[in-house]
């Protein structure tokens, strides 16, 4: 049995009602079907063919209808209004659910990623790791010596295995970072730079993973807290630059879910989360949060659960 080594952060959902405190994309909906729709034909359209919604949609004045959540059941849509409804929402999620037609209807809410270190490590600096070993030597805090995770013993016997795959979903990654080199996870069923979806998995070119937050092949990180968090997982060890990270073997399949100022929609979050586990994550990493449910969020979860990939 493979030894899987993994840095346990954490995700944070608070589930409950509508709140008029909780974030949410102010002109955006999500609906589920109770049936699977043609794709083609309502992304080409923009419409459904059904007078209920497309009367409603020519009501609240529909602007664009995205697909999302679970792509083989093919019955989840992100759909975008042209004004903004922050003030009315769920009197829009009401009106949408009233007509029986879908397995639920909610705003588009929005998470925060978690705290962002100071720097971007690019020198040796094991010694401030005092979580994975500490001597009592820690000069920036007083220090107990032991008060970690007895690392250092850990890797006695397991230094981790590359035929692990860990889906980081944040806000992003440096790819070309050294303490990633040669980590990264490839997705070698797709043909770099031809535009075309290779794989059939829905996304064209997305030969190093995704980027949810603004649709487009390219996962960097202009934030900085998916590369500290992608480098506590698995920064290269024993290399002497930088910081040790958990896991000094697993590859890192990098999905950015969280945009330029840290937050991300779980529209974003849960397809990161369909994406990693369709295409072999064996862990998913959320170091995010929000403060409202979201059922698309949570199937998305139960299909990782499901599929016995380990969200954390």
């Amino acid at each position: 049995m493979k030894s899987k080594i993994l840095f346990i952060a954490f995700i944070v959902f608070c589930f409950g009602a509508l709140a008029q405190e909780a974030e949410f994309v102010p002109n955006q909906l999500i609906i589920q079907f109770k049936e699977a729709q043609n794709v083609d034909e309502v992304l080409s359209k923009q419409l459904f063919g059904n007078i209920k919604i497309d009367g409603l949609f020519e009501t609240y004045k529909l602007e664009k209808i995205e697909q999302t959540g679970n792509r083989k059941a093919k019955n989840a849509f992100l759909i975008t209004f042209k004004d903004d409804w922050s003030s009315s929402m769920e009197e829009l999620v009401f009106v949408f659910a009233s007509t029986d037609l879908f397995d639920f209807v909610e705003p588009n809410y929005i998470a925060h990623g978690a705290g962002i270190a100071s720097t971007v490590p690019n020198d040796q600096y094991f010694s401030r790791q005092w979580g994975s070993y500490n001597d009592g030597t820690f000069s920036l805090s007083p220090a107990t010596a032991d008060a970690d995770i007895d690392m250092e013993l850990a890797w006695d016997l397991e230094q981790g295995d590359s035929n692990i795959v860990v889906a980081i979903l944040d806000a992003g990654a440096k790819l070309d970072h050294p303490e990633f080199d040669g980590r990264i996870w490839k997705n070698v069923d797709e043909i770099p730079g031809n535009n075309i979806d290779d794989d059939a998995n829905g996304y064209i070119d997305d030969t190093e993973g995704w980027d949810f937050a603004y649709n487009d092949n390219l996962p960097k990180d202009d934030y900085g807290h998916g590369t500290n968090v992608a480098g506590i997982i698995g920064a290269n060890g024993n290399n002497n630059i930088g910081y040790a990270g958990i896991d000094w073997n697993c590859k890192l399949m990098i999905g950015k879910v969280l945009k330029v100022d840290n937050s991300g929609t779980w529209a974003a979050i849960s397809d990161g989360v369909y994406y990693a586990v369709d295409n072999g994550a064996d862990v998913i990493n959320m170091s995010l949060g929000g403060s409202s449910s979201s059922s698309l969020l949570q199937n998305s979860i139960i299909y990782a659960y499901n599929n016995g990939v380990t969200v954390v």
